[in-house]
C-alpha cells in the first residue's frame, strides 16, 4: 500500500547483526533492547493527526523488525516501500548512525521523495544535520510537530514551491539554510492524542502488522503509553528533557498537559482491543490535584482491566496516593531516587531526602498498591565508586524497615549511559558539574557508534568521581548485588537471579580483558542486568486480543482482496 507519508524507525547501528558489537546494560530498565528498537511516542500521535485528515500513514519499525528476523532484508524492505515523503525519527542521540544510515538508503532507492528527519536531538543539532547529510532535505524542529508537518505534508503533496509558511521547519534551498523557527508549541496535549483504535486498525488493514509494532518483544512482553505532559518544572543536570533543556532549545517555558478526559480516552481506545498494562508517562503531580482526582474518577468509571504505570519525580503525600488509588485495582508505581546519598540525589536535581522517600515507600505498602519500582543511577555527579556498592545495602534495608509483601519493592540499578543527553545542562557546561565529554557533535557520536566495539567507549562521558572503566566495573558489582537482595527477598526466582549473575561474570570478564572482537561473534541484545520477567508484567499478546481485533482484521483482508 503506497502512503503519503512512511514514518521510518532505524536501529541504534544499521548493520548491528552484521558486527560484533557489545552494547552492555544501556537499555536494561526500558522496554526496548540495546538497539533501542522502540520507537517515539510520536510517531502514534502523528499517524493519528494525519490519518483523521485524510492522509496514508504507515510505520516501519525497521528496527524491531530486523530484530525479529535474521532474515529480514532492511534494504529490499525500504526499497520496496512506496511513500511520496518519508519520515525518520532522530529523537534519542543513540539513533544517529542508524538514521543516517537509513536516510541513505531512501535517497538511494527513491531520489526524488523528501526525507524528513525530526525528534528532540534531530531538534537540537537541525543545522549540523543540514550542512553535513545531503540525503536529508527537512528537519521539524520542536516536542510536537503534529500541526507542522500537516502543514509541510500538504505542501509537497500539493507541489508548492514556498515552504516559508511552514512552522518548525528548517531545510536548504539554493544552497542556503532556512529555517522558521519553533512557532507551534502547543499548550494542550490533547491536540496530540492518540487514538489507538485508529492505528491498530489501519496497521491491520494494510496487510503489514509486524512493521508496525512498537518494539521487538511486544508479541510476548506488550505495553502501550499514554503521554500526559511535555516539558518539566525540574532541573536534572543530565536529562534532556528538564526544564532548562526544553526552554532552551525547544521553546517551551512552560508544561503542557493533556487533559484527564483524553488519558482515559486513550487508554480505553487501547483496551477495546488488546487488555495490555499502559504506562503513564510523566508525573501528573504536575497536574494538580483536581485533575489527578478527576483522572482517578475516569478511570475508576471506566473499569479499566489492566495494570497501570505511574511514575514520579518527587514522592507524593499519602493524600494524592490514596486518590490515585481509587482509579483502578491494578497499579504499579515507579520512583527514582538516583542515589542513595541525599547530597548526590540533591546535586543531580532530585530534592528530596531519605525520610521523605521512606515515608513514601510506607504509604505505597499501607494501601497495598500491587508494586513499586525504585531506580537508581551510575555516573551521578559526586558519586564515587564505594558509593554505588553501597545503594543494595540501602534498599536491603528499606525492605528490612518497611517489610513489604514478597516482590512488592522492586529495585533495579543501571548506568547512565551511553550518552549524557544533548540540551542538559551537564551537556551545556561539563566541567561545572565535574564531567567530562568524549564527543559533542552529532557527527562524533555517530562515528562513535559505528566504531565503538564494546560499551566502555560508547560511553561520551566520565566524571571526577568515576573513570569509564569504573562506571562499567560499578555496573556489573553493583548489579550483582541488587540481584542477590532481590533473590533473598523473592522478588526474582533463585534460577532466573543466579542465571543472570552467570551473565554478569562472563560479560564482565569480557569487558575487562578487551577481547570482544575475539570472542564475539554476533552482537548481544538481551537484558544483561536484568533478570527474564522482572521488569513488566509479561503476558502474551495474542492472549490478551479482544474480538475487535480479528474484525478489524477482516475487514483488512476484504479491503485488499477488492483493491
Amino acid at each position: 500500500m503506497k502512503a503519503d507519508i512512511l514514518l521510518i524507525h532505524p536501529p541504534s547501528l544499521y548493520d548491528f547483526r552484521e558486527k560484533a558489537v557489545y552494547y552492555g546494560p544501556i537499555s536494561d530498565v526500558v522496554p526496548s533492547t540495546p538497539v533501542f528498537e522502540l520507537y517515539p511516542v510520536g510517531f502514534l500521535s502523528i499517524f493519528t493527526h494525519l490519518g483523521e485528515r485524510g492522509y496514508k500513514v504507515r510505520i516501519l519499525n525497521l528496527a524491531a523488525r530486523m530484530l525479529m528476523s535474521s532474515k529480514y532484508d532492511p534494504e529490499r524492505a525500504i526499497k520496496k516501500a512506496e511513500a511520496e515523503v518519508y519520515g525518520i525519527d532522530l529523537h534519542w542521540l543513540v539513533h544517529v548512525q542508524g538514521a543516517v544510515e537509513v536516510a541513505k538508503l531512501v535517497k538511494k532507492y527513491h531520489p526524488d521523495k523528501p526525507v524528513v528527519f525530526g525528534g528532540v536531538s534531530a531538534t537540537i543539532f537541525w543545522r549540523e544535520i543540514l550542512e553535513n547529510y545531503p540525503f536529508v532535505d527537512f528537519v521539524m524542529l520542536g516536542d510536537s510537530v503534529e500541526k507542522p508537518l500537516e502543514v509541510l505534508l500538504r505542501g509537497l503533496l500539493n507541489g508548492e514551491k514556498s515552504l516559508d509558511d511552514v512552522p518548525n521547519l528548517a531545510w536548504r534551498k539554493g544552497g542556503r539554510i532556512k529555517v522558521t523557527g519553533i512557532k507551534w508549541v502547543p499548550k494542550s496535549l490533547d491536540e496530540c492524542s492518540i487514538d489507538y483504535g485508529y492505528v491498530i486498525k489501519e496497521s491491520l488493514r494494510s496487510g503489514d502488522i509486524l512493521s508496525s509494532i512498537p518494539f521487538a518483544k511486544f508479541l510476548s512482553e506488550p505495553i502501550g503509553t499514554s503521554l500526559s505532559l511535555k516539558g518539566c518544572v525540574y532541573e536534572c543536570i543530565t536529562c534532556g528533557g528538564s526544564r532548562f533543556a526544553y526552554k532552551r532549545l525547544l521553546n517551551r517555558d512552560f508544561v503542557a498537559f493533556k487533559s484527564p478526559q483524553k488519558i482515559v480516552e486513550e487508554i480505553n481506545s487501547l483496551q477495546e482491543y488488546m487488555r495490555i498494562p499502559v504506562f503513564i508517562l510523566g508525573d501528573i503531580q504536575l497536574m494538580g490535584r483536581r485533575n489527578v482526582e478527576l483522572l482517578s474518577k475516569l478511570l475508576h468509571e471506566s473499569k479499566v482491566d489492566t495494570t497501570i504505570f505511574f511514575e514520579f519525580f518527587k514522592p507524593p503525600s499519602r493524600d494524592l496516593l490514596s486518590v490515585i488509588r481509587k482509579a483502578c485495582p491494578r497499579i504499579v508505581l515507579q520512583i527514582s531516587p538516583e542515589s542513595h546519598e541525599e547530597h548526590i540525589r540533591w546535586a543531580f536535581g532530585r530534592r528530596y531526602g531519605n525520610n521523605e522517600l521512606i515515608h513514601f515507600i510506607r504509604n505505597v505498602l499501607e494501601l497495598k498498591f500491587e508494586k513499586l519500582d525504585l531506580y537508581f543511577m551510575i555516573g551521578l555527579p559526586g558519586q564515587e565508586f564505594e558509593s554505588v556498592m553501597e545503594i543494595p545495602s540501602f534498599v536491603e534495608n528499606i525492605i528490612k524497615e518497611t517489610r513489604p509483601s514478597k516482590g512488592v519493592i522492586d529495585p533495579f540499578i543501571a548506568p547512565l549511559a551511553p550518552f549524557i543527553d544533548p540540551g542538559s545542562k551537564v551537556y551545556a557546561n561539563p566541567e561545572r558539574y565535574g564531567y567530562k565529554l568524549f564527543f559533542k557533535s552529532l557527527e562524533e557520536h555517530r562515528t562513535a557508534i559505528e566504531k565503538a566495539v564494546n560499551w566502555k567507549y560508547l560511553l561520551n562521558y566520565e566524571t571526577k568521581w568515576m573513570k569509564r572503566e569504573e562506571i562499567v566495573r560499578a555496573t556489573y558489582e553493583a548489579a550483582e548485588k541488587m540481584i542477590r537482595v532481590k533473590i533473598k527477598y523473592g522478588v526474582v526466582s533463585e534460577e532466573d537471579g543466579l542465571r543472570t549473575i552467570n551473565l554478569i561474570r562472563k560479560i564482565k570478564d569480557v569487558i575487562s580483558s578487551d577481547e570482544l572482537k575475539l570472542r564475539l561473534n554476533k552482537p548481544i541484545t538481551v537484558r544483561e542486568i536484568v533478570p527474564k520477567g522482572d521488569l513488566y508484567p509479561t503476558r502474551q499478546l495474542i492472549l490478551s486480543l479482544k474480538p475487535k481485533v480479528l474484525i478489524a482484521l477482516l475487514e483488512g483482508l476484504i479491503r485488499r482482496c477488492i483493491s
